[in-house]
């Protein structure tokens, strides 16, 4: 590889995971039957493509692949899961969700790469701008903007679809803001990020999520006390820096109180109240995420080693569904929520202890890396930046699912790559010799994954409406593991033809009640 192409790599690897990030938070399609899945097929085939061809720029250029423990512990997490997921009930589902882990996989190596050369401002630039795009959705939706891209009934989640959605990615995106606001070249550049993390917790603060507001709280905690007790860069930086962020934070947050929006609460102090809930365990939300909790860690008790298999939590809950259980609603035809209302519940019930092991792993060699990094004059501030985001994303996902979806995994994945500086390398993979059969491989299995997301994402527009019936035909071709589409079909056809769709969607979802009551109805 010529110097040239050398310099002009990581630049090229981080524009194209930086407009990915943008894209991935914009992504989303109407439909009148496809409720969270317009919006997550979306982002999940846009990640997907990103990683893809961000991964080919690498392998096509670099001489050889250097892995860190960091690097070595997400692979394993990776490698744990593909045999998760051939062991897993639904293909279909277990495809989709490892599809994600791979894809967040490669996006962690080659942002580390992009910035390890040269290119981290430009790349946590445009992750920072990502973020913002998003929270302006949120934030327009709130003050009265409408759209067929828009989920009303769970505003402000802008075109995240959710507000608890939205909020997540935003305490993930405050740390990269943080990053770039300390270390602007140019005043600017540090009122730019000022206004940037303005937005964000503005979105915070009128999404009401609770989670987000614990996750945000325990990341400045995170950030005082570690920058405290090493001494760190922290007490090296200019105290006018702090008071802008500072600042920033406060003016945001007030302006989110006190400017009237159009969100319409049923509370008329909604914000005390959520403020007042945020660890009341014992009624409504809170309540109800307790029981989902222990009747998923008797899921995993069953298969502790590998457990039910990414995507597949939603298979087999029912097996463990308690009466009374609000996460479980059997008169529905889809009964479950898509996903459990936890990144570290749905890792242990889904991937079983060796992988929620493999992935505690990676967090805990970033964050002593992080440790170790905090007192360097060059990289102290990345380090507090990656504890505050390290700390974010585990503490929320506590509550809720985080890392399960496609804007917080490239966000997330991307921004601690670039953050932290790589480690010794335990293990070094040449690439020259066999560079064409490593690309072959890489863009086969991320291609595979991103047919497979577009093909949902085909059947999810190809369906529209609903109506009339032959668009679902249609759509089912697009997508044959979608339940819902054979759902769908098995009660608007009549017997035998809806047998037919019957029985897929009793194989997709064998634990379910509502395809075995279609098939009594055809018998």
């Amino acid at each position: 590889m010529s110097a040239p192409q050398r310099r002009r790599l990581p630049g090229l690897i981080a524009l194209t995971i930086g407009l990915g990030a943008t894209a991935v938070i914009l992504a989303a399609v109407p439909s009148a039957i496809f409720d969270l899945d317009r919006f997550s097929v979306a982002k999940e085939t846009v990640l997907l493509g990103t990683a893809l061809l961000a991964t080919v720029l690498l392998l096509g250029r670099i001489e050889q692949v250097e892995m860190g423990v960091a690097e070595f512990c997400l692979a394993a997490f990776a490698i744990w899961s593909f045999l998760s997921a051939v062991l897993a009930t639904n293909h279909w589902l277990a495809a989709r969700s490892l599809g994600l882990t791979v894809g967040g996989t490669s996006l962690f190596y080659t942002a580390r790469f992009a910035s390890e050369r040269g290119s981290r401002r430009f790349l946590i630039g445009l992750l920072v701008l990502a973020v913002v795009v998003g929270g302006a959705t949120g934030l327009a939706q709130a003050y009265g903007w409408s759209s067929v891209l828009l989920a009303d009934s769970r505003a402000p989640g802008g075109t995240l679809g959710n507000r608890n959605f939205l909020a997540h990615l935003m305490v993930l995106g405050i740390p990269l803001a943080g990053w770039l606001l300390v270390t602007a070249g140019s005043r600017l550049g540090m009122w730019l990020a000022g206004v940037a993390a303005s937005a964000m917790i503005a979105a915070v603060v009128l999404s009401r999520s609770r989670a987000a507001w614990v996750g945000f709280a325990a990341t400045v905690i995170a950030s005082v006390v570690v920058g405290a007790l090493t001494r760190g860069s922290a007490h090296r930086l200019p105290r006018g820096r702090l008071m802008v962020m500072l600042g920033a934070l406060v003016l945001g947050a007030l302006a989110a109180l006190i400017v009237p929006n159009q969100l319409e609460w049923k509370s008329a102090s909604p914000y005390h109240d959520s403020l007042r809930d945020v660890l009341n365990y014992h009624e409504g939300s809170g309540r109800g995420r307790l029981i989902q909790y222990q009747n998923s860690l008797r899921l995993a008790a069953r298969d502790p080693v590998f457990g039910v298999g990414p995507g597949n939590w939603l298979v087999r809950y029912p097996q463990v569904a308690t009466p009374g259980d609000p996460s479980y609603a059997g008169s529905d035809p889809i009964p479950t929520n898509p996903w459990p209302s936890s990144d570290w519940i749905g890792l242990i019930a889904e991937r079983g202890v060796v992988g929620t092991l493999c992935w505690l792993a990676w967090l805990v060699a970033l964050g002593i890396t992080a440790l170790r990094r905090v007192r360097d004059p060059e990289h102290g501030v990345g380090a507090l930046a990656a504890i505050a985001l390290i700390v974010g994303l585990s503490v929320q996902g506590l509550f809720d699912a985080v890392m399960l979806l496609a804007p917080p995994m490239i966000v997330a994945l991307a921004g601690l790559g670039s953050l932290l500086p790589a480690t010794r390398s335990v293990v070094s993979v040449p690439v020259s010799g066999r560079r064409s059969r490593m690309i072959m491989a890489m863009a086969v299995l991320l291609l595979g994954f991103a047919g497979r997301s577009a093909g949902e994402l085909i059947a999810i527009v190809t369906a529209g409406s609903g109506s009339p019936r032959s668009r679902l035909e249609d759509a089912v071709g697009w997508d044959p593991g979608s339940y819902r589409l054979h759902i769908l079909l098995a009660m608007r056809m009549p017997c035998p033809a809806a047998e037919v769709h019957a029985r897929q969607a009793a194989a997709l979802l064998p634990y379910h009640p509502w395809p075995r009551r279609l098939l009594e109805r055809c018998r």
